[in-house]
């Protein structure tokens, strides 16, 4: 880990303060995870995930809570309970596909 990565102020899209054992989510993919160190360049302030081993920049994150992580690794594992699933889902997400139709 980086000696310095304690001292480094980031802060994710909405101005919250992110710090090494912040949970984020990558908002362009939805990876999440929990950052394990943070550097800085010349141009932008970047964190590692412990879920990836891959830095993001700390403008494309934002802050989450330890429960996305679990059922992210729960669901890669498969091991999600269904009824954790739907709890999840929003009405946004929740799409009804019975009346799509092929082309003919």
């Amino acid at each position: 880990m980086d000696e310095g990565s304690d001292h480094i102020m980031a802060q994710d899209l909405n101005g919250a303060p992110i710090t090494i054992g912040s949970y984020v989510l990558y908002i362009n993919t939805g990876t999440a995870g929990q950052v394990i160190e943070l550097k800085q360049d010349e141009d932008s302030t970047w964190a590692l995930l412990d879920t990836t081993g891959l830095y993001y920049n700390v403008q494309a994150l934002v802050i989450t809570d330890a429960s996305a992580i679990k059922v992210k690794k729960e669901r890669e594992a498969g091991e999600v309970d269904k009824d954790d699933l739907v709890r999840q889902q929003t009405p946004e997400r929740v799409v009804d596909i019975g009346q799509v139709t092929g082309g003919g």
